[in-house]
C-alpha cells in the first residue's frame, strides 16, 4: 500500500502521513493514532527505491582501517565493506577507504586528519590505536559526523554501532577449551605477540576473560599461569619466543590473544620432541593459521567473523541514513570455534588465503 491510499483511508494529506511515518512535524495525537493504526493494520513499508529517485540523494561514508597484506586478518573487514557497497550503492551510498599502518601513530593520525577534511556522512573506524581512535571520535563528535566501530570498542564514545566480538566473553570461552584439554599439573602461557608498543584493548581484554576464568576454575590449584609479550621488531624474538613456549619444559597449554598464534605454532613444530604435547588456542581463521590447525599442532581457532563486522558497519548507515531507522548500539557476533573436525564446513570465503 502506498502512502496516497494509507492518506485517503485516514481521510488526510500526503504531508500528515509522511511527518507520521517520520516522526517530524506537528501532528495532533488523534490524528497520528488513526494514522499509525493504518499503517500497522496495512503492515506499510516504505518503497525505498522510490525515496531515493526523490531524494536523489547520496551518502557519503569513509572507513579508516589498518592496511594489510594479502592474507592478514584486516583484509576480511575491508572485504565486508566492499561487498556492503556493492549491494548498497544503488541506494546512494558512497564508500571510500582509507588504510593506516596500524604500527604508526603518524600514519593514523594524517589519516584522520585527511578524513575529517573531507566532512563525510559517516565513518566506519577500525580503533586499533585507541589513544588517537578516541581523540578522532571526540572531533567526530564535534562535527556532527555519525561513527560506527568494529573490531574494538571505545566505550561511552556515542558510537552510532559497535560491530564485534565480546572480546572478555572470548577470553573466557578459550579458558574453557583449554581446561578441557590439559590432563596434566603444570604452566599454562599467554603469549602475546606484536609489532609495536601500541596498546590493543581487544587483546588485553581476552586476556582478562581468560584469566577470569581460570581463577575461578578448579584448575587453578594444579597449574601456575604466565604471561609473555613478544615482539618481532627485536633482534632476537625467535629466540625469546622459544623460550617463552616452555621455559622450565612444563608448559601444558599456551593461549594467544590475537591472529599471530602460527608463530607459536611453527615454533612448537620445529621442537615437536619437548613441545609435541602442548594445547594451542588463538584467534581468527587466515590461512596460516588454518594450516596448523589441519596439522592438529593448534586445537582450537576462535573466529569473529571479520567480513560480517565490515559489512555490518556500512548497512548500519544504510538503515540509518537512508531507512531513518534506529540502529542497535552494540553487535556482539558469535564466538566461532573451529577446530580439525568442523574446518571443512568453512569455505573459502570465510578464510584469508594467502
Amino acid at each position: 500500500m502506498t502512502i496516497k491510499e494509507i492518506a485517503k483511508l485516514a481521510n488526510v494529506s500526503l504531508g500528515t502521513v509522511d511527518r507520521v511515518i517520520h516522526k517530524r512535524g506537528k501532528v495532533s495525537k488523534k490524528t497520528e493514532e488513526k494514522v499509525s493504526a493504518i499503517i500497522k493494520k496495512v503492515n506499510y513499508q516504505p518503497n525505498i527505491y522510490a525515496r531515493g529517485l526523490v531524494l536523489n540523494k547520496s551518502y557519503d561514508i569513509i572507513a579508516l582501517v589498518p592496511s594489510f597484506v594479502e592474507g592478514e586478518y584486516w583484509e576480511m573487514p575491508s572485504k565486508g565493506i566492499k561487498m556492503a557497497e556493492k549491494n548498497l550503492s544503488k541506494f546512494g551510498i558512497k564508500l571510500e577507504i582509507l588504510y593506516f599502518d596500524q604500527n604508526s601513530v603518524p600514519s593514523f593520525i594524517e589519516k584522520a586528519d585527511e578524513l575529517i577534511k573531507l566532512k563525510p556522512d559517516g565513518v566506519i573506524l577500525a580503533p586499533v590505536i585507541n589513544f588517537e581512535a578516541a581523540k578522532l571520535t571526540k572531533k567526530l563528535e564535534k562535527a556532527n559526523i555519525p561513527f560506527s566501530l568494529i573490531d574494538s570498542n571505545i566505550p561511552n564514545s556515542n558510537a552510532l554501532s559497535f560491530i564485534g566480538q565480546d572480546a572478555f566473553q572470548s577470553g573466557k570461552l578459550a579458558a574453557k577449551l583449554m581446561c578441557s584439554e590439559i590432563k596434566a599439573q603444570g604452566t599454562i602461557s599467554i603469549i602475546t605477540i606484536k609489532n609495536n608498543e601500541n596498546h590493543n584493548k581487544t587483546l588485553q581484554q581476552r586476556i582478562e576473560g581468560f584469566k577470569d576464568y581460570i581463577y575461578n576454575s578448579d584448575f587453578i590449584a594444579d597449574i601456575s599461569l604466565t604471561e609473555n609479550n613478544i615482539h618481532l621488531g627485536s633482534a632476537n624474538w625467535e629466540e625469546c619466543l622459544t623460550q617463552a613456549c616452555n621455559p622450565d619444559n612444563d608448559t601444558v597449554g599456551i593461549f594467544v590473544p590475537s591472529s599471530m598464534i602460527h608463530y607459536v605454532a611453527k615454533c612448537i613444530e620445529s621442537n615437536v620432541d619437548t613441545m609435541g604435547n602442548i594445547k594451542l588456542i588463538g584467534n581468527d581463521l587466515i590461512a596460516n593459521n588454518v594450516k596448523y590447525l589441519k596439522k592438529g599442532i593448534i586445537n582450537y581457532l576462535i573466529g569473529q567473523r571479520p567480513e560480517n563486522q565490515g559489512y555490518l558497519a556500512l548497512e548500519s548507515f544504510y538503515k540509518h541514513l537512508v531507512l531513518e531507522k534506529q540502529v542497535p548500539s552494540e553487535k556482539y557476533l558469535p564466538l566461532d570455534i573451529i577446530t580439525q573436525e568442523n574446518l571443512m564446513y568453512y569455505n573459502d570465503d570465510d578464510v584469508v588465503s594467502m
